[in-house]
């Protein structure tokens, strides 16, 4: 046989079938058994490919194995195209919980925890809230033809709207402004620094911990408690709860604390009545009467109307105390007190310490920034800048504490100052019962008295009448 008849024997032996899948993606060759010594070659099978139409994807090492092994009358994967990726759509990543549910909290023990319940996500001024992630492009890809197949773009979103917080110079991460509850819903963010309660603070609600102010339209029931870095407000009665704010309180219908409620605030206290309680504030105590309460008030006490009267327990009004009338004619036990405080008279002595311990430290620290920077000066090469960078970094920490400290003693000092001239006013009637303390002086109501200031005058509490020129 001629060498023209034997390469035509060999070309009718080698059968190549090559299937290419609907989508294109895939294609596929099957071998077909020459049944002879014949063997298919690398180019036989790249121009049946070639000729099908396959030009992407094609996997050369899988071929050569295929054809190593003779893997005849098999349908084999030589070829893949690339499938495209489309971009995704923009998005924004929140940094704070966005799943709060009023469902109480199982404790480890397995008992139920009605009172501290998840009612909303607090933040602070500054928090990170949320970031954009801009939307992408999406990846490119092929199919088996040849064909580019071209991704679909991500979608980007709408700018955030709301209030309450600021934007980065790009425009792509949100912080908040202010102290407050954070809210999210579809493009609206909001940071709101008033919680309203519309009705009462109770088992449903739970205990109220809060960055801003809270307003409570209903009443504050026994054993919960309500906390805020702003004012309260409660526009009906608390009962035996626990209420703190940094700034002020106000019971619009007053309280009658079963013995057992605390109110602590860092600003004034305003209430339509007091009964039974413990009051302790910064700033000056409003009411219109006061029955068997603990008040201490680094400010005022001042009952105010025509029957405002302090009836029983222990007020002290640190810059004085003013009531139609002290006490009654049952000659109840009433305690009255004025004047800085003995734990206020401690709080200015530590500060005197403390400003002078913190000034000390500042002054080593001065005198060892000096002998760095001269040693910069003298041998450069020495000079530990890491070291004298944190030094520098200490100072500045050290002298905003004394800037504190110096703050704080000022105001014990000024309290303490217009303390010493404080007194009582009765507009009516001071009854027998009442005892009256001026720091060191004692002053015992052993008649009733009407329309009186009673100031303290050396060892002695000074009477002066209403109306008399002081």
């Amino acid at each position: 046989m001629d060498n023209t008849s034997k390469d035509s024997l060999e070309q009718l032996n080698k059968d190549i079938l090559v299937s290419i899948a609907d989508d294109c993606m895939t294609a596929y060759i099957c071998l077909k058994n020459p049944g002879t010594e014949i063997c298919y070659g690398y180019e036989d099978v790249k121009k049946a490919l070639a000729d099908a139409g396959v030009k992407m994807g094609i996997n050369d090492e899988l071929i050569h194995r295929i054809l190593s092994e003779k893997r005849y009358n098999s349908m084999e994967t030589v070829a893949e195209g690339k499938h495209v990726e489309d971009g995704e759509d923009a998005r924004y990543q929140l940094f704070f919980n966005t799943d709060v549910s009023n469902k109480p909290v199982i404790r480890e023990d397995g008992s139920v925890d009605y009172y501290n319940l998840r009612l909303y996500e607090l933040v602070s001024e500054g928090d990170k809230l949320a970031e954009y992630i801009p939307p992408t492009k999406g990846v490119f890809g092929y199919d088996v033809r040849g064909k580019l197949l071209v991704p679909k773009p991500g979608k980007p979103k709408t700018k955030l709207r709301g209030k309450g917080f600021t934007v980065s110079e790009d425009g792509n991460t949100y912080y908040s402004a202010i102290d407050g509850k954070v809210e999210y819903r579809n493009t609206d963010l909001n940071v709101i620094g008033v919680l309203q309660i519309e009705g009462d603070v109770d088992l449903n609600i739970g205990n109220v911990d809060f960055n801003g102010d809270v307003e409570i339209s209903g009443n504050v029931i026994s054993g919960v408690s309500v906390t805020a870095k702003g004012n309260v407000t409660v526009g009906g009665f608390v009962e035996g709860a626990v209420i703190k704010a940094d700034k002020d309180i106000i019971l619009k219908k007053g309280s009658n604390g079963k013995g057992v409620a605390k109110i602590e605030a860092k600003g004034n206290v305003t209430a339509s009545f007091l009964e039974n309680l413990r009051v302790y504030c910064d700033g000056n105590v409003y009411s219109n009467s006061i029955l068997n309460c603990e008040i201490s008030a680094k400010g005022k006490v001042i009952v105010s109307g025509s029957k405002g009267v302090i009836y029983g327990g222990d007020v002290t009004g640190m810059l004085g105390v003013e009531s139609a009338s002290i006490g009654n004619s049952s000659n109840v036990s009433t305690i009255v007190r004025i004047g800085a405080a003995k734990q206020v008279h401690k709080d200015y002595q530590d500060t005197l310490v403390k400003l002078k311990e913190i000034t000390a430290e500042i002054d080593t620290l001065e005198i060892v920034t000096h002998k760095y920077e001269r040693l910069r000066e003298a041998a450069p090469e020495r000079f530990d800048r890491e070291n004298y960078n944190k030094i520098i970094q200490s100072k500045i920490i050290k002298n905003s504490q004394k800037a504190k400290l110096q703050e704080e003693n000022k105001q014990l000092f000024d309290l303490i100052k217009e303390a010493t001239v404080s007194g009582v006013t009765v507009y009516k009637t001071l009854y027998p019962g009442v005892r009256i303390y001026a720091e060191n002086v004692i002053y015992d109501a052993q008649t009733e008295r009407n329309h009186i200031r009673l100031r303290r005058g050396g060892d002695a509490m000074r009477i002066i009448e209403l109306g008399d020129d002081e």
